[in-house]
């Protein structure tokens, strides 16, 4: 499809398309996370943290345990896989 063309989908339905089906993973720093989430306004600023996202792009699981977020994905029934 060329940029000049419009997609048969709208932002809504796009988006519509992985939930719940999809999750992406994403790393920052506490610092990061505060800046993001107001409300972790006590994370420390060096911790590393790991959150899953719906398609939508709405949180599903924000921690610091990477383990955690392997249970989440396999009490789900979601698989993983690697973007290079």
């Amino acid at each position: 499809m060329s940029r000049s063309e419009v997609s048969p989908f709208s932002q809504e339905d796009f988006l519509a398309l992985g939930e719940n089906q999809i999750v992406y993973r994403r790393r920052f720093t506490g610092k990061q996370l505060k800046a993001m989430y107001p409300e972790a306004k006590n994370a420390p600023e060096a911790a590393q943290f790991e959150a899953l996202y719906s398609a939508d792009g709405t949180p599903v699981l924000i921690t610091d345990d990477h383990a955690a977020v392997l249970n989440w994905l396999q009490e789900t029934g979601h698989d993983m896989a690697v973007r290079h």
